[in-house]
């Protein structure tokens, strides 16, 4: 935790420093210090391709919006829960320092795929049925028809690898019957269709992220019954690292950020940070949530999912606290237009007093039209376009939220988001930084 008071010092120093600068200056330059803490979903994807990939997106995003923008070196030995890089964003009139950190549990996922494929099947095909049961698959289809048909998908794959093993299987038997006899060729179409059928599972399952959502599943039933002491223990240690940051002072702004299943982890580490620190939300930093592909439906429409339920409610009703959720319509991941605190379909106006507010990050806006029409048969790219750069200028852009100069509630407040905001040299047209 030391690191993060030492960097919160020097982002102090180099407020100040920034400050100096803008006195002297023809331009006044800003100096602003946002903290993102970043939760990703159910994903392996090592830290050095994270910050790798971070790096190239955050190039794209300086070239769309006339921005400079310096990603440094990961500034973590990798023993801390969470990898870490800081990033400069400027403009011919401001300055923006972000203090970026992914909360890794990427090894306990990565455990989980290393699993033997009987075990994954099992164990996946169990965590599924425990949803169907449970009265969830029900509520995805009353939620988010899409998201109820993607629920499905492992099913399906597995009858369709099983009818392969099957066919192969007797085939194998018809050929092998008047050779070997009736016993040995059963025998033989038996070990050919279970090896057929773990050959499917292997390819094109694993091409078909058949594999992670089977883990996928698993995981969420466990979380939903206390079942997962090492998640638990990481998300305490994320709960942590968010108090430490926040008493620092240092920091005007810090957002967090949940994709996926990490939106709902993010409750989860928000609701363990208020139970040590009551007032986190008081200030001095502002305190933010950003939720985006999310799946908090996902366990909070379970029968059993009360601990969901309960952490989303506490986090939207924590005074002081912003939280904005963006859903996209060509995403069947996430559950557009659809509430993840009153799990009721809800639209896109601003509702006084309720949280969180819903915003619209329409892809197709975000891609050109041929891009779009390249990856919107791969559901998993499009679910990740929320933490990629935008093609064009549009009202979501996920650097703008981690890297711009613009506040969090500032951004979020108007449907347009950044647009407008901007000349087409990178400088703030208006004056709305954060404070």
């Amino acid at each position: 935790m030391n690191d993060v008071v030492n960097e919160a010092a020097d982002g102090a120093a180099d407020r100040a420093a920034s400050g100096a600068r803008a006195a002297g200056g023809p331009a006044p330059r800003v100096g602003t210090r946002r903290l993102v803490l970043f939760l990703p979903g159910h994903d392996p994807t090592p830290m050095d391709y994270h910050h790798g990939r971070f790096a190239n997106q955050a190039g794209r995003f300086a070239k769309l919006w006339s921005f400079k923008v310096e990603v440094a070196p990961r500034g973590d030995d990798g023993t801390r829960p969470f990898a870490r890089w800081d990033v400069t964003t400027e403009g011919p009139n401001w300055r923006s320092q972000t203090d970026y950190r992914i909360l890794c549990w990427d090894d306990i996922v990565r455990a989980l795929d290393d699993r033997p494929d009987p075990v994954r099947l099992w164990r996946g095909l169990g965590g599924l049925t425990d949803f169907l049961f449970g009265g969830a698959a029900r509520g995805y289809f009353r939620a988010s028809p899409r998201y109820g048909f993607f629920f499905f998908f492992p099913y399906v794959m597995v009858w369709l690898f099983a009818l392969g093993g099957l066919i192969t299987g007797g085939l194998a038997f018809w050929l092998l019957a008047g050779v070997l006899g009736t016993m040995l060729a059963a025998l033989a179409g038996v070990v050919a269709g279970v090896a057929t059928f773990f050959g499917l599972f292997r390819w094109p399952g694993r091409f078909w992220r058949l594999h992670q959502a089977l883990d996928d599943w698993d995981l969420a039933r466990n979380y939903l019954h206390d079942a997962t002491p090492s998640v638990d223990a990481r998300l305490d240690e994320f709960a942590g690292v968010l108090v430490t940051a926040a008493q620092t002072g240092a920091y005007d702004e810090i957002v967090l950020v949940g994709h996926s299943l990490g939106a709902t982890l993010m409750l989860g580490v928000l609701d363990r940070a208020l139970d040590r620190d009551p007032h986190l939300a008081d200030g001095p930093a502002r305190l933010c949530l950003m939720t985006c592909g999310a799946t908090i439906p996902k366990l909070a429409l379970h029968a059993r999912g009360e601990k969901v339920r309960r952490q989303a409610a506490r986090v939207a009703g924590t005074p002081g606290l912003i939280w904005v959720e963006y859903q996209g319509r060509h995403d069947a991941i996430n559950f557009y237009k659809f509430h993840p605190v009153t799990l009721r379909t809800a639209g896109f106006e601003r509702i006084e007093g309720s949280q969180p507010l819903l915003r619209n990050a329409n892809i197709k806006h975000m891609l050109s039209p041929e891009k779009l029409k390249r990856v919107r048969k791969r559901p998993m790219r499009v679910h990740y376009q929320f933490l990629l750069a935008n093609e064009r200028q549009a009202s979501y852009d996920y650097f703008m939220v981690a890297l711009g100069p613009l506040a969090f509630a500032d951004l979020t407040a108007r449907a347009e988001g950044p647009l407008g905001r901007f000349a087409q040299d990178g400088s703030l047209i208006d004056g709305a930084l954060i404070a």
